[in-house]
């Protein structure tokens, strides 16, 4: 995204620009996969600035001309007059150590699939667990405040877990050791635990 008075309407045009990312986390790699599609390589800058809040704040204060922010970042931006030159989505994941048990992990994910469904049954209804987390609020109040209906609904997109396929995973490999993010001698399979939890639509009483 853009600040409202950028001369950036196009992604082309941000050649040598610097553009705000975290670095090695989703951010970092959607702004490259976007950005390679409309510049060559040498001329994509993208420059560490931590968290989506850090972004936003340089955003608008005019210390970066560029940032990429994520929800509910993005409308936030965009209520206050800031552009989208492209946009892009990634995929999340479940988390859990090595000493979980099968069980409790199990059980997580149905909870998960459940409120995938709730959430994409009325979605504007579950909106304010966005604006009201702790680290968002007093910045929305600070520049303003947000509201459910700022947001565009088609933008949020929550799906069922899935396993990754062994196409997806070598693509992702291959494009990471092409940006020097992985070292080529790692293997892909040493990276990627692709089992997947039990079916969500298994019956349940948690």
């Amino acid at each position: 995204m853009v600040h409202p008075d950028s001369p950036h309407y196009y992604p082309g045009t941000l050649g040598n620009v610097p553009v705000a990312v975290n670095f090695h986390a989703g951010s970092h790699y959607v702004a490259l996969k976007l950005l390679e599609g409309y510049l060559p390589t040498d001329k994509i800058k993208v420059v560490h600035y931590g968290s989506p809040q850090h972004r936003f704040e340089a955003l608008m204060n005019r210390e970066v001309e560029a940032a990429a922010v994520m929800e509910p970042y993005i409308a936030l931006a965009e209520k206050l007059g800031c552009r989208a030159l492209c946009e892009g989505h990634y995929l999340g994941a479940e988390n859990a150590s090595d000493d979980m048990d099968e069980e409790t992990f199990n059980a997580i994910n149905r909870a998960v699939a459940k409120a995938i469904d709730l959430i994409n049954a009325d979605k504007r209804k579950f909106l304010h667990y966005l604006i009201d987390e702790p680290r968002f609020a007093p910045l929305a109040a600070k520049w303003g405040g947000l509201t459910p209906e700022d947001f565009h609904l088609p933008r949020l997109r929550y799906t069922k877990q899935a396993p990754y396929t062994d196409e997806i995973v070598a693509d992702t490999y291959h494009w990471m050791v092409r940006w020097n993010l992985l070292d080529q001698s790692v293997c892909a399979t040493d990276l990627v635990d692709n089992r997947l939890a039990e079916p969500a639509a298994a019956p349940a009483d948690d």
